[in-house]
């Protein structure tokens, strides 16, 4: 029992090392995969353990190693130890299955056997193993590195501001301090904030605080916004050390310091702006309906946001009644019972009671809700409807006399079934339950029957899988994208497949299959005796067969081609001088001056990376190119004023401007110029296709 136990303990040392060996495997072909496609592009860390456990349970079940035996192992002791004489499979057998000679050639080896260690044969795809892991992390910071690498230069290269580090600021010689206070409106329930540098983030319409101290006494100091306006800051005492402004900012830009005519660097002003509530209608549905036996109410569930707080919210309702010249409308607003205090996010759940509002079957809602927020802006959102089906309608025969149908007649029997059915409600305390059960078990047969009647249009011969949906994966949908013959398959007539031995198109097929639904569902409550129940899916069946019905209808218009009188006297006369001939007239759109500045920039740039000079003609394409960009840094400064800053940097000593200048200006000028796109045309036709288009023109202009 002991050497059995050794043996034993051998075999689980070998299933140890091979699931660790398995698990270095694994690991190195998940850190490889991760760091090659990492160059392609972004993906997650979460990468790694999506690749290392397929694999690990791959090779785990393809190794068979949690099965190996112990036979297996004594083979391997048996190998690796000839002091073993090939006889430590004779422990794994029980005492009563040896004979004399083995009994002691056990006595023989068993010291033996208990001296010996796990044989290292069985450590050598641990070995293996360890050396691929080493040799893929190598592997891995290589790549890491050099994807680094590219990474940097890419970002150098391409200029991108959203990828730069901002820029510490640097103050005026003479600049001793500055203090600048953020005080954002009051409705932003935002406390006063202070910074001590000049570029900042205001909230709209916030006013900025300046204070600035110089080392020694200055003459003047003033503000320049945008490169356009200038405006004087104050003196705070007698030596002129301290010097103020006040300025409320209502949109982003860009301004400097002018200190007795010296001028600081560019600072950025981006404003953050007040965004209006946005409105999310959980439920209902934008477009729902009201069936009959349903009761007559929905639920609204809706959220608002907003970035700084919520004042007020109501609904908005009209309740549209009649059809045609008769149509009444009747708006009201509904007030929530709710007070909003000024919060960000507010949800609230409401049940509209539709009788209470004076709807009645046949009338549509059409509501909207409108928020506002601190700022009193007024966001709205989408329209929803809401209907109530009326039955009158649905058993009304009109419009069944004329019009092509895709059903037959007895399709119309299900106004009989809706019939018989409210009448078995109505005399049901007349009836004996029976009597009851029995009428309504055989309202069940028929609306079987017709349902199975109705199903041979969708190919089906029995009543399997009747009313089933299919449903499709948008995936299967986007890999068939393009492929002929599944584009066919909604539209062609196989008899070996039940649901398209029919002519019908993929959405009239949908349709039936929700009469058919609509009809099982009803035959179920029917056959289980509960008519008042089965009576809304005999509607719904009903309103789905007639907007059938209503789809198949087809109006053809009547149009006649009426010629010209032709006048008598200029019959055969040859007389051609009142013909001209044709003339096609194309307006092509002129390309915007500020788009050829900006490619001319862009190409005078090119050449300063090698070391050019500047001509005087150069130099002026660069200046008028610095006026554009300033208006768009004015605008969008986090985006924009570094490049400014550089190309000023160039004007100002153009033979000694920096690469990286260069490319932050020349990034700037790409991201300006308006992408060229191709506008469709109408192909040129010759004068001979004149009377076909005046034909097609008329038809066009004579159809109902």
């Amino acid at each position: 029992m002991e050497s059995k136990q050794h043996i034993n303990k051998i075999r689980k040392l070998w299933i140890s090392s091979w699931l660790l060996s398995i698990s270095l495997i694994a690991v190195s072909v998940a850190i490889l995969n991760f760091f090659v496609w990492s160059e392609f592009s972004q993906i997650s860390f979460w990468w790694i353990p999506g690749i290392f456990i397929p694999i690990l349970t791959g090779l785990i079940l393809r190794s068979g190693i949690l099965h190996l035996s112990l036979k297996e192992v004594a083979r391997i002791l048996n190998k690796s130890y000839p002091q073993l004489e090939e006889s430590s499979d004779l422990f794994l057998k029980t005492e009563n299955s040896l004979n004399i000679l083995e009994t002691l050639q056990i006595r023989r080896i068993e010291p033996i056997l208990n001296s010996l260690k796990a044989p290292a044969l069985i450590f050598y795809r641990l070995k293996i193993s360890t050396i691929i892991f080493i040799i893929s992390l190598i592997i891995s910071l290589i790549l890491s590195r050099f994807d680094l690498l590219n990474r940097n230069k890419i970002d150098e290269i391409s200029g991108k501001t959203s990828f730069l580090p901002e820029q510490n600021e640097t103050l005026l010689l003479g600049i001793e301090s500055v203090e600048l206070k953020i005080s954002p409106p009051a409705y932003t329930k935002i406390p006063p904030r202070t910074q001590n540098q000049f570029s900042a983030r205001p909230e709209e319409n916030s006013v900025l605080s300046w204070e600035i101290e110089t080392d020694q006494p200055v003459e003047s100091l003033e503000f320049i916004f945008n490169d356009k306006q200038s405006i004087s800051l104050r003196s705070l005492n007698n030596e002129k050390t301290k010097w103020g402004i006040n300025k409320r900012i209502d949109s982003s830009g860009f301004y400097q310091l002018k200190m007795d005519g010296q001028l600081s660097e560019l600072y950025k002003l981006e404003t953050i702006k007040d965004q209006a509530a946005v409105i999310r209608i959980i439920s209902p549905a934008q477009y729902s309906s009201i069936d009959i036996g349903e009761p007559k109410n929905t639920l609204l569930n809706v959220q608002i946001n907003d970035d700084y707080g919520i004042e007020d919210a109501f609904i908005s309702a009209t309740i549209s009644r009649g059809k045609g010249e008769g149509v009444q409308f009747k708006e009201q607003k509904i007030n929530l019972a709710a007070s909003f205090g000024g919060d960000k996010q507010y949800q609230f759940k409401k049940i509209l009671n539709l009788e209470a509002m004076g709807m009645v079957p046949g009338d549509e809602l059409y509501f909207f809700i409108n928020a506002k927020d601190s700022r009193k802006q007024v966001s709205r959102s989408d329209v929803y409807l809401v209907t109530i089906q009326d039955t009158t309608q649905l058993m009304s025969m009109d419009g069944m006399l004329s019009g092509v149908n895709l059903v037959p007649e007895y399709f119309r029997s299900q106004r009989q079934i809706i019939i018989d059915t409210e009448k078995l409600i109505k005399e049901k305390k007349q009836n004996s339950e029976k009597e009851f059960k029995n009428r309504s078990n055989d309202l069940g047969v028929d609306q079987k029957l017709l349902r199975m009647r109705y199903g041979k249009f969708l190919g089906e011969e029995t009543d399997e899988e009747i009313g089933e949906e299919h449903e499709e994966h948008a995936e299967n949908v986007a890999a068939d994208f393009g492929n002929a013959e599944k584009m066919l398959e909604g539209y062609s007539h196989k008899h070996d497949i039940a649901e398209d031995a029919t002519f019908f198109e993929p959405e009239l097929k949908a349709q039936l299959k929700a009469t058919l639904a609509e009809m099982w569902s009803a035959e179920l409550r029917l056959r289980t005796y509960k008519p008042e129940e089965a009576l809304p899916f005999e509607y719904k069946a009903l309103r789905l067969l007639k907007d059938l019905q209503q789809k198949s209808r087809v109006y053809v218009a009547k149009t006649a081609f009426k010629a010209p009188q032709i006048k008598a006297e200029k019959r055969l006369s040859g007389e051609l001088d009142k013909i001209i001939q044709p003339l096609a007239l194309r307006n092509s759109a002129k390309t915007p001056d500020s788009q050829i500045t900006l490619k001319r920039a862009t190409s005078v740039l090119a050449s300063m990376k090698n070391g050019y000079r500047l001509s005087l003609q150069e130099s002026t394409i660069l200046r008028e190119s610095a006026t554009l960009l300033t208006e768009k840094a004015s605008a969008q400064p986090a985006e924009f004023l570094i490049a400014l800053t550089a190309l000023r940097r160039i004007m100002n000593n153009s033979s000694k401007a920096k690469l990286s200048d260069i490319l932050s200006v020349e990034a700037a000028y790409h991201k300006m110029i308006r992408e060229e796109v191709k506008v469709p045309q109408a192909k040129s036709n010759g004068p001979g296709t004149a009377l076909s288009k005046e034909y097609f023109n008329n038809l066009n202009r004579n159809r109902p």
